[in-house]
């Protein structure tokens, strides 16, 4: 460390004695102002009625430095560095001087010390106030044999050097304390913008399933009254197509509803939406017998994966044999939804496999690699198509297994 990096002000806001606390720098200098003015009446109430010329001239470089140190305090720290430290050492030594007169001019020898030690590292401190005891030692010299009071001299330095040091350290946790208390806030307010974050893609996904597999599958239903019209069928065929779509609407306000029972943490029973959804897309449904409760979050993820399979075998293999299946192992839950291979020269019109917004499959992934799975998709080697994935028991469901055990 060099020379001028040890006087550099440690504190932010360095004062003498109390003035010190108060963290406005104008309020902090006008305690130093009235710190000063007592000082100086005490010093002078107690003045020989012949004071000579070297008391009065030494208190009034005391009471000059120590405007100096309160002028600092109201400058910012890069430019008060070596106005302070000379101002305290002056003040440290003309304290010490005036003391040969009286004892009060120790005052500003310990004041000065104090102040040394709450703005600078200690060492730099230190040096300072050495400034007292020396200059008592040259000033002492005419007047007689030693030691005077200069063991009082050095006291008080030391005086004031413990006190600076004490309030040093407080300050020092003070300013740890706050920066302490600034990261928590800082890392509480990230933690909050990450759970507003994953809030907001867990509403994407429910606005994707809710309206995209809805409107997907409205459009299947239209695309089939379209061909009816157009190949002129009977009317009782339209009708019940028509019919169709109507309860495909009140499948979707009825969705739109689990989705925000969903968000607040609430299901149906997964065994009666999947036998539903499977009705509407004419899909076979295999459910093991050991089937147990599920979590809310661990429900909607499985519903959704087999909402999104059904609706893409229905638009891009209509008519074709499609298969759901769940299992309950020890340790978690299975489902595979796959079809069969479409029918050569079936026409699917360019509208349907369009439709949707190719988010599907990216957020079935994310569901299921949040709630701690895997899943898998891709093509049978009988020309079909099969999505499975596994996902596994939270801890809280072990216990509700229906065969009791863990294995």
């Amino acid at each position: 460390m060099n020379i001028a990096s040890r006087f550099s002000p440690a504190a932010d806001h360095p004062g003498i004695g109390l003035s010190g606390m108060i963290p406005d720098p104008r309020a902090r200098a006008a305690g130093m102002l009235v710190g000063l003015g007592v000082s100086i009446w005490m010093n002078v109430a107690t003045l020989p009625a012949a004071p000579g010329i070297v008391a009065p001239f030494a208190l009034g470089v005391a009471a000059l430095a120590w405007l100096v140190l309160i002028a600092g305090t109201l400058l910012t720290v890069g430019s008060r560095g070596a106005r302070v430290a000379a101002a305290v050492a002056v003040m440290c030594a003309a304290g010490a001087v005036l003391a040969i007169t009286d004892a009060n001019g120790l005052i500003f020898t310990g004041v000065a010390a104090s102040m040394a030690a709450v703005a600078f590292a200690p060492v730099a401190a230190l040096v300072l106030s050495t400034a007292g005891p020396v200059a008592y030692c040259l000033a002492a010299i005419p007047h007689g044999p030693f030691p005077g009071r200069l063991l009082d001299t050095a006291a008080v330095a030391l005086a004031g050097l413990v006190a600076g040091v004490s309030r040093r350290e407080i300050d020092q946790r003070a300013r740890h304390s706050t920066l302490v208390a600034t990261e928590r806030r800082r890392t509480e307010v990230a933690r909050a913008e990450a759970e507003l974050a994953g809030e907001r893609n867990r509403l994407g996904r429910e606005l994707h399933d809710v309206l995209a597999h809805t409107l997907g599958a409205l459009s299947i239903q239209l695309t089939a009254i379209d061909t009816l019209a157009r190949n002129n069928a009977p009317r009782d065929k339209l009708i019940t197509q028509i019919e169709l779509g109507h309860e495909l609407v009140s499948t979707g306000l009825d969705e739109a509803r689990q989705a925000v029972r969903a968000l607040r943490g609430g299901s149906a029973p997964l065994a009666a939406q999947l036998e539903r959804l499977c009705e509407l897309h004419q899909a076979e449904l295999k459910l093991d017998d050991s089937r147990q409760e599920l979590d809310a979050d661990t429900t909607l993820a499985l519903y959704r994966l087999a909402q999104e399979a059904l609706t893409n075998a229905a638009k891009h293999a209509p008519g074709t044999r499609v298969s759901l299946r769940v299992g309950f192992g020890p340790r978690d839950v299975t489902i595979q939804v796959g079809n069969a291979r479409p029918t050569p020269g079936t026409d699917i019109p360019a509208a349907l496999r369009a439709s949707g917004g190719g988010f599907g499959l990216q957020g079935i992934r994310e569901r299921v690699e949040q709630a701690g799975g895997d899943l898998q998709a891709g093509p049978t080697p009988d020309g079909g198509w099969r999505v499975a994935a596994r996902i596994p028991y939270r801890r809280d469901n072990l216990g509700n297994r229906s065969d009791g055990s863990d294995r």
